[in-house]
Formats: structure tokens, C-alpha cells, sequence
């Protein structure tokens, strides 16, 4: 899946990253970057809104699990179970959500409990950083199922 498919694919499975203004800056299995532009998502304070801080850093996990599954046919449930977003520095430009790529060994657990099961969990983390300081940091538990009812 390219850049472009992603955003693509974004736009018409979750359609808030339309309005959010979500771009892909890199998209491949071992780095996911989205971007957002600010004036898609200010608020009263000229600062990025705190809602659109944490989707665009949730989504940019979720995206990363859509790569992982993406030649899985049909495409698996992608859904987030828990998250925490840390907001530590206001944000007032266009900002970049960085996924912290997972170590392998939980990367293979994870692979090795859905194949085994047809359901698995794997915690990620990504970060909002401005001029190599971090303004926003999120951990969350995705939940990838085959059958979608479960």
C-alpha cells in the first residue's frame, strides 16, 4: 500500500481524517509518519485541538496494522481497545504523528497470536515532536480480529 492508497483508504473507511487534513509523509513497515495541518484542526487557543491530536496519533497506529494486514483477504477488524495520549507542549503548527516502530519479538507475538487464534493485541506508542521535542506522546492496545463479530 502507497502513501496515497493509505490516505485513500482513510478517507473513505474513517472519514474524520478528511476533515483532519491527514497526509501520509512516509508509509512503510518501518516507519509510519501522517501529518495535519493546523488550520484543519485549531481551537479557541490557536493551538492544535487535543481531539484531533489524539485521532491523528491513534490513526497513524491503526494505519500501521492496516500495512501489517494488508494482504490479508478480507482485511481484518482493526480496533483500538485503550489509549492514553500525554499532551506536553502546546502545538501551534502544522504537526507529524511518528509511530515508534515495535520491537520484532512483539511483533511476532502478535502475528503468531492471530494466526493461532484469528485475534490478537499489541500495545504501540507514537509521538508528536516539534524541532526534536515532544509535544504530544500516545500508547494505545489495538485489537486485530479475522471474524469481526467477536
Amino acid at each position: 500500500m502507497t502513501k496515497t492508497q493509505i490516505e485513500q483508504y482513510l478517507y473513505k473507511h474513517i472519514p474524520i481524517t478528511r476533515a483532519l487534513g491527514v497526509k501520509a509523509v512516509s508509509f512503510s513497515e518501518s516507519e509510519v509518519k501522517l501529518k495535519a495541518p493546523l488550520f484543519n484542526n485549531i481551537n479557541h487557543q490557536s493551538t492544535a485541538f487535543g481531539g484531533s491530536i489524539s485521532s491523528l496519533l491513534i490513526t497513524t497506529g491503526w494505519s500501521y496494522l492496516r500495512l501489517l494486514f494488508d494482504d490479508e483477504g478480507p482485511v481484518p477488524a482493526i480496533v483500538i481497545g485503550r489509549s492514553s495520549t500525554e499532551y506536553l507542549k502546546p502545538i501551534n503548527q502544522n504537526f507529524v504523528a511518528e509511530l515508534l516502530i515495535p520491537e520484532e519479538e512483539d511483533l511476532s507475538r502478535f502475528r503468531e497470536m492471530y494466526e493461532r487464534f484469528g485475534k490478537s493485541r499489541i500495545t504501540l506508542k507514537a509521538q508528536i515532536k516539534i524541532v526534536e521535542q515532544i509535544h504530544a506522546s500516545f500508547e494505545g492496545d489495538f485489537v486485530v480480529m479475522k471474524d469481526r463479530s467477536q
